[in-house]
């Protein structure tokens, strides 16, 4: 008998179950996908060619399966209360606790075998999809087949092996505490006890609304504060502590804003003259009742998605910020030294391919010194090697190239510098607008560019110095050509590969330098020879650079590195947000039961339908709503933070995943308050 009611009782609290088992069927299905495709030989091979895509893969399986243990921990934790009832009837019965343990653990393993089963046979469907979407991110040139993997299969079935063991001890602790009184406690009182708002809860409710605005305001001024810092007292410990700080204001502030701050709000609101119209007093008190009931995980479920979107949406505007790098890097099709230029156009025509635009960057390398400034400190004497480029060629090149920006004639002794790492951390590291050149030469900086004009490799050193044509011819240095080429061809990988063979990437043409700064004057040597009986001075040492690039290896690899990272980063974002969104329907969900009794009284009081689902609306708001909030506060003034020292950032897709997030939960909202009142009214 005991074993029909057991059975029954699940069977009748299967679609309870549901949320639990899209879930896990749905991290099932992810999960193998993702293993799947490692073993996938078309794909990975065609894909080690710039990136081991096993490596980032399992990375991200790694995360789907923190994630779910986080889930299924939570999710099962409110199943077992939700039946505590249960659990006590069949003590009363006479069934020993090892018996309804095992009872329990047989009904988790049923429903993980059977998401198993579901989540691997959609996986194995659905697997062909990832990898095309997979392949399309990363523009691989690849066909997409169905593919099953079986060893894929046992991995995932000893991956989720290991999810339901740690279920099964979290069921044997919690099930070993339920005593056959759970029958007939009482809660009510207790809440109501819970209910009163004392003075001192108020003072920490308004505290953590100023904790969490601080933690807003230092992250909108995190650059001038640690610029000022490091100007006072020389120390970068700032870096630490005021990020950790900004962090821990917002943790300790979420939690503490639900535990205090929504009990506050909701003790002005009753101020209102408002208060006992219609359901109000009813609607916040039970509202209330639900939010100090689940507070603490609202408060770590916040947490854990503000974070989530945070550290992935910073991690892909960093690959959004190593593309532009690479397209930057490439202005033409090649880059070569002026002296293999023959070799290159031969190399062209033998694989169908024709030159189409040529063109010589002359440039000259001396040494230069100016001011370096480090968080807006006192500024540093600071040596380095500056290529000099004149106006004229520019001109011709910029004609070529639209995105350049268009320079004025140059007066004497004026000059434009192009140089990424300025741009690029916003005046984190600063140049002085004067650069002093050899044999007392002082050049004043008009403009400052990020460097796009070629790889800084076939250059020595990063920066170029764009100065008039009269003035290039008697700066003292060392000549080189660089040849800027465009080819039109049928088969871009084929040629780039060909030359890459013919030419092969070398390191030379090396030169050697020595320099000392005395009486306000640069003066020294640089030459291609080995400096002899050379003292150490200032500026002492020596450079080589590369002999050629071709654009399509560099930006096939940037364009499959961010196509790898953004497909994980997309799939973990989104689970993230349907686990944590998942977890608070549940919770809202366990409280059906206890929520039932209310609605019958309310109907025998006649309160109607639509007053009733006016009040469910707004009960379950006060739990979705809160969560939406901080999440997208949180992450959005992390990612701003982030994007006030990396200015050059796409971080577009990171905020989307704040209106994600809050998509998300109100579809979880909605779909929790229809429930509520099927489950009412059947």
């Amino acid at each position: 008998m005991l074993y029909k009611l057991s059975w029954r009782s699940f069977l009748k609290q299967f679609r309870n179950y549901g949320i639990y088992l899209i879930s896990i069927t749905m991290a099932v299905m992810i999960y193998y996908s993702f293993n799947a495709m490692t073993h996938d030989q078309p794909l990975t091979k065609r894909a080690s060619q710039d990136i081991k895509i096993e490596n980032i893969l399992t990375i991200g399986s790694f995360f789907v399966i923190v994630m779910m243990v986080f889930f299924v921990l939570s999710a099962n934790r409110f199943f077992i209360a939700k039946r505590q009832q249960e659990v006590a009837l069949y003590q009363l019965f006479g069934l020993k606790r090892r018996r309804i343990i095992l009872q329990s653990l047989v009904e988790i393993f049923a429903l993980n075998l059977l998401a198993f089963l579901v989540g691997i046979s959609l996986g194995v469907i659905f697997s062909k999809l990832f990898s095309m979407i997979l392949v399309k991110a990363m523009a691989l040139d690849v066909t997409s087949t169905l593919f099953f993997s079986w060893q894929s299969v046992q991995v995932t079935a000893a991956v989720f092996l290991f999810v339901f063991i740690i279920s099964a001890f979290q069921n044997i602790i919690v099930l070993s505490k339920k005593q056959v009184d759970g029958v007939f406690s009482v809660k009510s009182q207790f809440d109501l006890q819970k209910l009163k708002t004392k003075p001192y809860e108020i003072k920490l409710g308004i505290f953590s609304v100023l904790l969490i605005s601080c933690g807003y305001l230092a992250a909108v001024f995190i650059r001038p504060l640690i610029f000022r810092f490091f100007l006072l007292t020389k120390s970068f410990s700032i870096l630490i502590w005021l990020p950790g700080g900004i962090l821990l204001a917002c943790i300790i502030g979420t939690y503490l804003f639900y535990r205090y701050g929504l009990k506050t709000i909701f003790y002005f609101l009753d101020k209102k003259k408002s208060r006992y119209q219609g359901l109000n007093y009813y609607e916040r008190s039970r509202s209330l009742v639900a939010i100090l009931k689940n507070w603490r995980s609202l408060a770590l479920l916040t947490i854990l998605t503000s974070l989530a979107i945070a550290l992935i949406g910073g991690a892909i505007s960093l690959v959004s910020i190593q593309s532009r790098v690479s397209q930057n890097e490439t202005p033409t099709d090649f880059q070569v030294h002026s002296s293999e230029l023959g070799k290159l156009e031969a190399i062209v025509r033998e694989n169908d391919g024709k030159v189409t635009t040529t063109q010589n960057l002359q440039y000259k390398v001396t040494a230069g010194r100016f001011a370096l400034k480090l968080f807006s400190s006192e500024e540093m004497e600071q040596f380095n090697l500056i290529n000099i480029l004149r106006f004229s060629d520019y001109q011709k090149f910029q004609a070529q190239h639209p995105d350049l920006p268009k320079i004025e004639p140059l007066q004497v002794n004026r000059g434009i510098l192009f140089d990424y790492n300025y741009m690029m951390f916003n005046s984190v590291s600063e140049l002085s607008r004067q650069v002093t050149l050899p044999n007392g030469l002082d050049i004043k900086v008009e403009h400052f560019y990020s460097d796009l004009l070629g790889d800084a490799l076939l250059r020595y050193a990063a920066g170029v110095l764009v100065l008039p044509d009269e003035q290039f011819q008697n700066i003292q240095g060392v000549d080189y050509t660089i040849a800027m080429v465009n080819v039109k061809t049928k088969d871009e990988e084929q040629l780039a590969t060909s030359v890459e063979k013919e030419l092969k990437s070398d390191w030379g043409n090396d030169i050697y330098y020595d320099f000392t700064y005395k009486n306000d004057k640069l003066k020294g040597e640089i030459t291609t020879k080995v400096l002899k009986n050379a003292t150490p001075h200032a500026f002492t040492g020596n450079y080589s650079r590369l002999n050629h690039t071709s654009r399509f290896p560099i930006v096939r690899r940037a364009t499959r590195e961010a196509g790898i990272f953004m497909y994980v980063a997309t799939f973990l974002g989104m689970i993230a947000s349907i686990t944590t969104a998942a977890i608070v329907m549940l919770r809202q969900l366990s409280e059906v039961e206890n929520g039932k009794k209310d609605f019958l009284l309310l109907q025998k009081l006649g309160v109607s339908r639509k007053q009733m689902k006016r009040n469910l609306y707004y009960q379950n708001a006060w739990i979705f709503a809160p969560p939406v909030l901080l999440v997208c506060g949180h992450a959005g003034f992390a990612i701003y933070t982030w994007s006030q020292f990396v200015t050059n950032g796409s971080y577009w897709l990171a905020y989307l995943f704040c209106g994600i997030v809050a998509v998300i939960y109100l579809v979880a909202y909605i779909l929790t308050v229809k429930f509520f009142l099927h489950s009412w009214e059947s």
